[in-house]
């Protein structure tokens, strides 16, 4: 019988032909050709390998296409509170803004982020910087998955386990937003998935290339940077391995000692040098969730140690790891994340076990049973892989705010006056800047004040996601963002009065037409002092026809009217008569300010007039001392 897969050893013993021993009892060796150092041991004794190896392959690749479509539908599901914790800093790192430490876990994630958006301009080609961080998501994951089946497949795990370990990784509909979630861990998966790899393949050459151990040792030290949590997993295994190296008891003890105390002085280290939230709400979870997943990686770590001779360091890594870091109350998302590729590898290589003890006798000489086994795996997976596209299908795709964003943008463009700043989190302001805002009119909370929070109007707004009206009143709302000024004032029952005076003195004038909805909210005193005067100014020289009163998108029903749509001053309609409209034009741009519009251009109807939003419109207008 053959020995059960398992991750593979570096070879002790020389390669090439041995000579017998006059008791060896072995049959005398076959002339043919030499095996080839470095490569499985089955391919030395079953001519017929590579022909199975062709056809296995089928396995891991549908695996990773039923792993595509499982996390192309999670990842452009609904956002996650850390949506752009990635692609945010990596965005401002690309307009030479400064960021966060380079070689601290964030600094680090920006930079890979950006060297990729530089490379796919993912940036550009996505409307929001979250559709391009999950974009990278998925491929990472993908990349993982492949690195995973080849590091399994070349530790001598058939490729059929191999395709669960993959499945394992990620098509659990479980960790579907676990892999969507936004964190420099995510690149550290990969670099320390890849080191397994290249670490498999020196172990599994007679003379592996020097560069090998470099590469190995480069692609750790990423994956710590990126995750400190990497420190915990090698540590925990290198522990192990050294305790099952120790040949008396005595050292057995004595290395398990200094393991357990380094371990407690890493784990203190770690949250430390990478501080984490212990909440599961971050990647979509909860603590029911957690505890579930974090049994389940202790699980399989243990049944490692217990069904995997060669695989005990890494079952006991995994299970040390899952309990310091992952376990609540800790809950830390990078060791989680980390932890998920070693057990899918560990998983992988229990199934191969447990199909070789199941199947070896009973089935080994039976090939129409073999052959039944494989067309209900194959039909199974075909089966994940129909219910996986036909789910991606009717999932509708998030846009991920990018109307909200637009809307949010362009108001800001037209309605806020010059020098007005709009302060918000880092990651929301990176998105106002993808989608057109001006740098200089977006502050980062923290950031220090700017020329552009100094101007003319002096107005700084507040910019919140969700629906707490929390910090001032609510001005304008686009989906999710609601614009928040600190500053407003709402006007005196004797500023109102005044309001509703002049109103009532403009439409008093037989030579005003006003449409009956638009008079009635003048005469309840909500429109713009400034606005309001330019009409009676207008309405007492020529006369006019109001077309409309039309509200800003986005603001408050109760907000004060600022536009209005003229159709005839003193009886000639402006759309017609062009000579009319050059002449409003004039008279409109010789006013002073407040008075002077903000915005003047041809609609359909006649003329459109507008101001922008001032925080105190009435102080505008209201003589010193006549409030």
């Amino acid at each position: 019988m053959s020995e059960s897969p398992a991750l593979r050893t570096p070879p002790t013993a020389t390669h090439g032909a041995h000579a017998a021993a006059p008791d060896d009892r072995s049959p005398a060796a076959v002339s043919g050709p030499p095996t080839v150092p470095g490569r499985h041991r089955a391919a030395a004794t079953v001519p017929t390998r590579n022909g199975s190896d062709r056809s296995g392959v089928l396995w891991p690749l549908a695996a990773l296409v039923v792993v595509g479509l499982v996390a192309a539908r999670g990842l452009r599901g609904s956002t996650l509170p850390e949506d752009g914790a990635l692609a945010g800093p990596a965005a401002a790192l690309l307009r030479g803004v400064s960021g966060p430490d380079a070689l601290s876990p964030a600094g680090l994630g920006a930079l890979h982020t950006a060297v990729y958006a530089t490379v796919t301009r993912a940036f550009q080609r996505h409307a929001t910087l979250v559709g391009a961080e999950r974009e990278l998501l998925l491929v990472l994951l993908l990349g993982a998955a492949v690195l995973l089946w080849r590091t399994a497949h070349r530790l001598d795990v058939p490729h059929g386990a191999c395709a669960v370990g993959v499945l394992a990784l990620g098509a659990l509909p479980v960790f579907a937003s676990l892999h969507a979630t936004a964190t420099p861990a995510a690149f550290a998966v990969g670099w320390l998935v890849l080191a397994g790899w290249v670490a498999g393949w020196a172990s599994t050459s007679r003379r592996p290339p020097a560069v090998l151990p470099v590469l190995t040792v480069l692609a750790a030290v990423l994956a710590v940077l990126l995750a400190p949590d990497a420190l915990l997993l090698l540590t925990a295994g290198g522990t192990a391995a050294m305790v099952l190296a120790a040949r008396t008891p005595g050292r057995r003890i004595r290395a398990a000692l200094a393991g357990v105390v380094l371990l407690g002085l890493l784990r203190v280290l770690v949250q430390r040098w990478d501080p984490q939230v212990a909440d599961p709400q971050r990647w979509g979870g909860t603590p029911t969730r957690l505890v579930v997943v974090t049994a389940v990686l202790v699980a399989v770590g243990l049944a490692a140690v217990w069904r995997l001779p060669r695989s005990r360091a890494a079952g006991a890594a995994l299970v040390a790891t899952a309990l310091l870091a992952v376990a609540p109350p800790s809950g830390r998302l990078p060791a989680l994340l980390l932890c998920l590729p070693l057990g899918a590898l560990l998983l992988g290589a229990l199934a191969a076990a447990s199909a070789e003890a199941v199947s070896a006798p009973a089935l080994r000489g039976r090939p129409r049973a073999l052959l039944a086994v494989g067309v209900v795996a194959g039909v199974l997976l075909l089966g994940a892989g129909t219910a996986a596209a036909a789910d991606l299908a009717r999932t509708r795709s998030d846009d991920f705010g990018a109307a909200a964003t637009r809307d949010l943008v362009g108001w800001s463009a037209e309605q806020l006056p010059d020098g007005a700043v709009l302060r918000t989190s880092p990651r929301l302001a990176a998105e106002l800047v993808h989608a057109g805002a001006d740098p200089a009119r977006v502050r980062a909370s923290g950031d220090a004040p700017g020329t552009a929070s100094t101007g003319a109007e002096g107005q700084v707004l507040q910019v919140r996601q969700g629906a707490s009206d929390a910090g001032g009143p609510v001005v304008a709302r686009f989906g999710d963002l609601a614009v928040v000024d600190p500053q407003v004032v709402p006007p005196t029952p004797q500023q109102l009065t005044a309001r509703r005076d002049l109103a009532a003195a403009l439409l008093a004038n037989p030579t005003v037409a006003v449409p009956t909805a638009d008079a009635d909210r003048m005469a309840a005193g909500q429109v713009d002092p400034r606005l309001l005067t330019l009409l009676a100014s207008i309405g007492a020289q020529d006369g006019l026809e109001l077309v409309d009163l039309p509200a800003v998108p986005g603001e408050p029903a109760d907000a004060a009217l600022r536009r209005v749509v003229l159709g005839s001053v003193g009886g000639r309609p402006l759309a017609d008569d062009p000579a009319a409209g050059t002449r409003l034009r004039r008279w409109l741009d010789a006013q002073q300010e407040p008075f002077l519009p903000d915005r003047v251009a041809d609609v359909d109807g006649g003329l459109l007039i507008g101001y922008t939003r001032a925080a105190d419109p009435d102080a505008l207008v209201t003589p010193p001392g006549g409030r």
